[in-house]
């Protein structure tokens, strides 16, 4: 059986990738701050729940122990949890962007630190990062969040190197607007949105290839949309 580890699992993409990666066959360990959603899936003996803030890196690094006390393989993770908050930096507050700072750098880097070295053990595994467009592009209205997503894609880069040796795929997706919760106070642009379902299933198609593919970097956006 095929072991992932999905962070921000409760909602949004986390949350469809729950649902779609659960029906193709995999096991899954969802982690995320709240459960509220993953509770109300239809039960299954191929879902784990966890309610951990993935910037505990104590709390976090147990429920990996439970997870490899269980299966003793993670095959991959998705590193999914992240927090946008929408405003130039002075009108920013600074408990919004520490927020910000310490869920999509500190907490992503916190699994990465504690899996890939499981994967490098087992010669064998498949990161995803989820980044964003802001990764590359100026955001004059989001300058942290996006800050934080270049860091996502620098060390996407970076283990992709790293890693290859040990037969580890370590992906970057950049999407533009995913209709999920993340973007819901932000205002609908004239191009729109992709589904989170359709989202989800270029995720599948990543993983679906070969071992020895790996889909270095990939932005996916609305055909209409110009940013």
């Amino acid at each position: 059986m095929k072991i992932m580890v999905i962070t921000g699992a409760n909602s949004g993409i986390g949350l469809e990738c729950v649902k779609q990666f659960l029906n193709d066959g995999w096991h899954i360990s969802a982690i995320s701050r709240k459960s509220n959603n993953l509770v109300n899936l239809t039960p299954s003996d191929k879902l784990d729940i966890y309610e951990c803030d993935v910037t505990n890196y104590t709390a976090l690094q147990g429920v990996v122990t439970d997870i490899i006390t269980k299966h003793n393989v993670i095959d991959s993770l998705i590193n999914n949890a992240g927090v946008s908050i929408y405003n130039e930096l002075q009108n920013l507050k600074h408990s919004e962007i520490q927020e910000m700072i310490d869920t999509n750098i500190k907490g992503f880097t916190n699994a990465l630190e504690i899996i890939i070295p499981i994967m490098q053990k087992n010669k064998s595994g498949t990161v995803l990062n989820m980044s964003s467009l802001a990764d590359r592009y100026p955001r004059p209205n989001s300058p942290v969040y996006a800050a934080t997503k270049a860091y996502v894609r620098s060390m996407s880069d970076s283990l992709r190197v790293s890693n290859a040796k040990y037969n580890i795929r370590v992906m970057n997706l950049s999407p533009a607007t995913v209709n999920t919760p993340l973007l819901q106070h932000v205002k609908k642009m004239e191009s729109g949105y992709i589904e989170v379902e359709d989202f989800v299933s270029v995720i599948k198609f990543m993983f679906n290839q070969p071992q020895n593919i790996t889909i270095r970097d990939l932005v996916i956006a609305p055909t209409a949309y110009e940013g």
